[in-house]
């Protein structure tokens, strides 16, 4: 699972997009003498139900780690200081493999963080069983069930993409929207963590504007005919349809839905995992018209660097999606966070995660990695603005704030329609 990036091109990126120089850090400046090694290991979806994702966030992690290490070899530092990703492992969108996986990255491994896994419902269990009881840092990238918010997880467990307490009152507004006011809707999901909180959450809050629900129906993801759910789901004559899907199911469920001969995509609303326009054109013509809300780093700090640094730097990857800055970023902040703490101790290094991802501090991005290096080993503050978005990581490991979109997928592509912006406080 693992893949190289071509090394002499992010070389040559990293080195000009490091904001601060080798030859421009002060040198009368006292820093701490930290030694540490960083042992980061990854548990994301290379198969499953996420899988169109797994294998970019896996390469975004890489970049991160080469970036890190390009840093701290300009400031002199790479004899004491050094991070490295001692393994990737294929979680399977499952909870069981995600489970194993995370077991071998702990015991075998001896690693300080694991950034993973996508899907909640392998996030859950495996920080559960194996991270939180072993005192390991979790970060998943794209995890947004609300129950992680609650998870006695005594500080191990970290999130960079929101909650879906969020997503679903964007999704119930959008069907509003879309289907106008005290219309009836007909709601699916897949029945997992992710899918039938969402499905609740969105429920709830359509009801509450005045919407009705006609058939709210869940399926098993691993199910391998989904005639009898399609039939379900189409009948009763709706005004419109909530889809709450992963990739790999929605692209056996499609075809059972265009059997019926009565569900129109231009009426159907699904969600971020459906934000992917080669998924899409995988399934053709009868998905033409599809919308759906997703959170989105668009505007974010530093996403237009970071999508022109993945442009030039990593070749030979799946279809840039976007959400490939998440991992980047929970790689950076568990960086930042052990370069604080002047540790790479999960407990020492989960202390800091806060810290470095918010306010008070200097603000900088991935590309003044050397400054906030310098800045840390000072003993002073830093505010990471990530590729993602801000972060501003909450007391339950939650970012404090985040951006929804309505998208759209038309003519072979995806675009937004809409942008709706929440801020804790």
């Amino acid at each position: 699972m693992k893949k190289s990036l071509a090394v002499v091109a992010a070389l040559v990126v990293v080195a000009t997009a490091a904001g601060v120089s080798a030859a421009s850090v002060q040198s009368d400046t006292k820093l701490r003498n930290c030694k540490l090694q960083l042992r980061i290991g990854d548990v994301l979806p290379f198969t499953g139900g996420l899988a169109a994702y797994g294998a970019n966030l896996d390469r975004a992690v890489r970049l991160a780690v080469q970036m890190q290490n390009a840093s701290l070899k300009r400031l002199k530092l790479s004899k004491k200081i050094s991070v490295r990703l001692v393994a990737s492992e294929d979680g399977q969108t499952q909870a069981a493999a995600s489970v194993e996986a995370a077991t071998k990255l702990v015991k075998a491994n001896h690693v300080n963080v694991v950034i993973g896994e996508m899907a909640s419902g392998a996030t859950i269990p495996m920080a559960q069983s194996v991270t939180i009881p072993n005192h390991v840092v979790t970060i998943s990238p794209t995890s947004s069930a609300p129950q992680i918010t609650d998870i006695n997880d005594n500080g191990y467990l970290w999130r960079v993409y929101p909650s879906d307490y969020l997503q679903g009152r964007v999704l119930a507004q959008a069907a509003v929207d879309a289907f106008g006011k005290g219309k009836t809707v007909n709601v699916g999901a897949r029945n997992d963590a992710f899918g039938t909180a969402l499905e609740q959450l969105f429920v709830a809050q359509y009801t509450k504007l005045g919407g009705k629900v006609g058939k709210d129906i869940k399926w098993n993801p691993d199910q391998t005919n989904f005639d009898t759910e399609a039939g379900q789901l189409t009948s009763g004559n709706p005004d419109g349809w909530v889809i709450i899907d992963f990739p790999e199911t929605f692209q056996k469920f499609a075809p059972s839905l265009v059997r019926t001969g009565k569900w129109d995509a231009s009426k159907t609303l699904m969600t971020e995992a459906l934000r992917n326009a080669d998924v899409l054109n995988s399934i053709g013509k009868p998905v033409d018209g599809l919308r759906g809300t997703a959170a989105t780093s668009e505007g974010a700090p530093a996403r237009a660097a970071f999508d022109a640094l993945w442009k030039s730097t990593v070749k030979n990857a799946k279809p840039y999606t976007g959400f490939e800055g998440t991992a980047f970023d929970a790689a950076n902040l568990a960086f930042l966070a052990s370069v604080k703490a002047c540790s790479a101790a999960p407990a020492r290094m989960k202390s800091q995660l806060r810290a470095v991802s918010g306010p008070p501090g200097t603000k900088v991005t991935y590309k003044q990695m050397d400054k906030a290096v310098k800045l840390l080993l000072s003993g002073k503050d830093i505010n990471y603005e990530g590729a993602w978005g801000p972060i501003d990581w909450d007391a339950n490991g939650d970012p404090g704030s985040a951006v929804y979109e309505i998208w759209k997928y038309s003519g072979n592509a995806i675009s937004t329609l809409k942008t709706i912006t929440f801020a804790n406080g």
